[in-house]
């Protein structure tokens, strides 16, 4: 919702960083995967020092790296089909790591399993759809897309741990993940019942296309 809204504002931000990449002369797709190894070094830290702080600033920092692969491939027309399959597939694995990690060293097993569910349920849903009817990748301006889950995930957990509030017996940080299992699948849903219009009209339209066909079978040729 806030990436198809703010989409222009966003996009002349990471154009202008993303120059700095083009003199370093990396890649797009070095810095897709680069984001990932950033976050597994992230991870391997966390673990060792199960500081929830440190890891949530490192990951802040390290995702600004997933930011800027789709604004270095525009300025140096580098586009392709598979960098946008690879950043897709990446960032899949980006969120279960994350989540994973999280969940190792806090618990709350059963809502962070709800969320990764309802987070690749979403990614589904469009491409799923998209197997079915053409579609335009970008006109699919939904409640909880990953920048705003990943954002309320993150510094969610960062302000819990910060504050140590709790709200009805509950660390923050619990209802935060509560609040995003809701918000994802009612996201998937929302995206399900997208699909389902999009569907049916170019189902109709493919229809109302064709020639007539008579039931009578001496009309064939």
């Amino acid at each position: 919702m806030l990436s198809a809204k703010y989409k222009n504002f966003f996009n002349t931000i990471t154009h202008r960083i993303a120059r700095v990449f083009v003199v370093l002369h990396v890649t797009p797709n070095m810095l897709t995967l680069g984001s990932l190894v950033l976050l597994l070094v992230a991870c391997v830290i966390l673990f060792l020092t199960k500081n929830l702080i440190l890891f949530c600033v490192l990951v802040l920092v390290f995702g600004f790296f997933d930011a800027f692969d789709g604004a270095l491939a525009r300025i140096t027309n580098t586009t392709s089909k598979f960098g946008s399959y690879l950043d897709a597939l990446v960032d899949r694995y980006y969120e279960t790591i994350g989540v994973l990690a999280v969940a190792i060293v806090k618990g709350n097993w059963i809502l962070s399993f709800l969320f990764l569910s309802g987070c690749l349920i979403i990614s589904y849903a469009k491409a799923r759809a998209a197997m079915e009817v053409p579609i335009e990748n970008n006109a699919w301006p939904d409640f909880m897309e990953r920048l705003e889950r990943d954002l309320i995930f993150i510094i969610g957990l960062l302000v819990s741990e910060i504050t140590g509030w709790h709200i009805a017996g509950r660390e923050l940080f619990f209802w935060v993940l509560f609040f995003l299992v809701v918000a994802t699948h009612m996201t998937a849903v929302q995206r399900a019942f997208r699909a389902k219009r999009l569907i049916e009209i170019n189902g109709n339209s493919n229809m109302s296309s064709r020639p007539e066909q008579s039931d009578d079978p001496r009309s064939e040729t």
